[in-house]
Parts: C-alpha cells; structure tokens; sequence
C-alpha cells in the first residue's frame, strides 16, 4: 500500500479563480487535484491579483493599512493546515487517497476531528437550548480563545489533546500571569467539553482524567452584620437615586436569602406561598431542584405589595454600576458585586448560628464541601474580630 501512495500525483495550493469580479478582485481558492481529477474549495475571499503571493501562498495588504489581510491569511492557513492533516493521516495509515476520499475528510474535518470547532458548536447548541446562561457562553469563548492564543493555531485535532498538551498549556497560563482560579476555570471547561466527546465516542478518554486541579478560596468580599443593618437604613433616606434604591432594595433580599442575581431577574410573587419562596435557580434547572426558602420578616418587606416580577428589568452590569456606586454613598471600602451578597448571606447564617446542611438545602448546593467555605469565611472572620483584643491588651 506505501508503494501504491508513492506513484500517486497530488497537487494542492492555493491560487486566483480565472475570472474577475467588477471591482477587479478575484475569488482565492483552494485547490486539489490527485491523479489527474482535480477540486476547487472556495475560501469565500475575493483579493487582488497585485496583491497575492502565489509562491509564498500569502494574500498581500491591498492598501496601506489593509485591516482584513491578517484574518485572511489566518483564514487560508487553517484550510491549508486541514488539508495537511488529512494528507498525513493517510501517509500514517500507508493508504491511497482518491478524490472522493478527501472531500470526504476536508468536508467534515471540523465537525470530527477540530476540538476548537466541537466546542464552539457545543456551546452554541446549550447556548441556543437555554442550558447554559450568556454569561457561560461568553466564558467558554474565552476559554477557547486562550488555548487557540497557547496553540497559535485555530485547529486542535481532539487526537492531540493529551496530558502533555494540558500541561504545557497550564505553564504558559502561569507564565502570562493568569489567577490560579481563572486557569482552574479554563480547565475545567476544556475537561467539560473532551468529556462530552467521549459521550460521542470521538475520543476514548478524557486526557483530564490524569490530571488534577482545584480551585483556592481567595478573598472574597463579605459584609459584616453592621454594613448590612447599614446598608437598609439608606433605603429610606436621600442619598440614593430611585434606580439605586431599587438595586439595593435587590440586594438586601439576596443578602438575606442568598438566591443569585440571575435568579432575581425571574422570581415572581407566585412563586411565594405563605412566607416561603419556591423556585428553580437558572444555573441549575436543567437539574428541576426546587429550592424553598423561608423568607424573614425583612426579606417581606422588601417585596412587599410587588405583583409579577419581584425586581426591576435591569441588567447585570448597570445593577453591577450601581453597586459600586452605592457602596461609596455608604462609606463602605469594599469592591460591592452582587455575588458579595450571596457569600454574605451564607456567611451572617453561620455567624447566627445556621446549621451547614440546612445552609446547603438553601443555597442549593449539590455537595456540602461547596457550602463548607462559608463556615471557613465565617471561623476567619471571627479570629480577626478576637485579635481586636490585642489592641488595648499588647
């Protein structure tokens, strides 16, 4: 079979379609011919024959300042680097390769072997299905986007993704300065992703299985009792605009129920059924857990006589904005996020003297470790208010 590979006649390169277009560009094709029977790819580019590099096989600035030659040029080294790669995994195998067999492989490359576009193509799918939120889908990309910057290449063959390649990956991240946290993040997405190609049988295992990462407690922002007591008292003063009285008045009943902001924006007076709010978190609904969550005298107040959505259409960022804003009112030196409330609220409940598996119940955790950092939040908190003693004492 090697022999018979050998005498085969292969021709592929990039080159200028005959014709011109009216403004005098010409269409950039890809171009194979094996044995005689040739086939054009179009690229979908249209590009100046002034400006086209046959021997170097590169597409030239049109004009100075051209700011669509570089993606270009990204454009046709990824369909040359595919067709290399089916070229090489026939040489590998020492079979022949026909025409018919190469569309085959170049036509569905990507769907089958590129784990950037399986990715991508995943995550649209649970983007499009309501899966996953905006926020995820955004993340992913940016995944994706630093190992594409790690490989300099917009094709990964999910072959190659391999324990080697996890851990070069993991040096260049700490290298460029990446928190340990938001490599973990990276990680764990890229594991996410190769364990759905194994459900599909691409891959036969998920290459993560030998390696571990875990992420660390940092210091989250958390507010004491005091700055929460604090924070209420605004709501009936003049320091606050009526947009910041509304994201405050959101941010409380997070404070004291610990739900999330994504959660805010969907809670409905029908979902609260003599004192108790009933409701499946987003981030978590394709699991169908209702959450119950025993609201406190303050929390109805906060909502009180709202019909329909609890809380004001607004959205992440501008409630994000406000909040910093509010804290600089409040004479409170912290960075205020919204999620600060959630780590309040499970921080203050253990303070209270909250049982961890109720908290867990509450917050809907899957497993108890997640909510066991509220009682290391809380225990740290407590040896920094003691060591208030060395201050008149030592």
């Amino acid at each position: 079979m090697a022999q018979k590979q050998s005498t085969q006649k292969i021709y592929n390169k990039t080159v200028l379609d005959s014709r011109s277009r009216l403004d005098g560009s010409y269409k950039v094709i890809y171009r194979v011919k094996i044995d005689g029977v040739k086939k054009d790819y179009s690229t979908g580019i249209y590009w100046k024959k002034e400006a086209f590099d046959l021997e170097r096989q590169i597409l030239l600035p049109r004009y100075k300042g051209d700011q669509e030659v570089e993606a270009a040029n990204h454009k046709l080294q990824e369909i040359q680097a595919r067709a290399g790669r089916i070229f090489l995994r026939f040489f590998v195998d020492h079979e022949s390769i026909t025409l018919k067999s190469f569309n085959e492989y170049f036509q569905n490359f990507e769907s089958s072997e590129n784990f950037f576009w399986f990715a991508e193509q995943r995550s649209k799918q649970m983007y499009d299905k309501e899966i996953i939120a905006n926020p995820t889908y955004r993340r992913h990309r940016s995944s994706l986007n630093r190992l594409k910057e790690f490989k300099k290449d917009q094709i990964l063959p999910l072959s190659e993704f391999n324990l080697e390649l996890i851990e070069e990956f993991n040096a260049w991240a700490r290298k460029k300065k990446y928190a340990h946290n938001t490599i973990c993040g990276f990680h764990k997405n890229y594991k996410k992703f190769l364990s759905v190609a194994v459900l599909e049988k691409k891959i036969q295992v998920n290459p993560y299985t030998d390696f571990k990462f875990s992420y660390q407690d940092g210091n989250r922002a958390v507010l004491n009792q005091n700055e929460v007591k604090h924070l209420a008292t605004l709501l009936d003063g003049k320091k606050l605009s009526i947009t910041e009285k509304q994201v405050l008045r959101r941010f409380l009943f997070s404070c004291t129920t610990g739900i999330r902001i994504s959660d805010t924006h969907r809670v409905k007076s029908s979902m609260i059924k003599e004192g108790v709010l009933f409701f499946t978190p987003y981030k978590t609904r394709t699991k169908g857990k209702t959450l119950k969550i025993p609201l406190s005298k303050f929390s109805e107040s906060l909502i009180k006589d709202r019909q329909g959505l609890l809380f004001e259409p607004l959205s992440d960022k501008h409630i994000n904005f406000c909040l910093k804003v509010i804290a600089g009112k409040a004479d409170i030196d912290k960075l205020l996020t919204y999620h600060v409330a959630r780590d309040t609220f499970g921080t203050i409940f253990i303070e209270l003297g909250g049982d961890v598996v109720s908290l867990k119940d509450i917050m809907g955790h899957s497993n108890v470790k997640t909510t066991m950092i509220y009682v290391k939040m809380s225990d740290k908190r407590k040896q920094t208010l003691m060591n208030n003693f060395d201050s008149f004492l030592l």
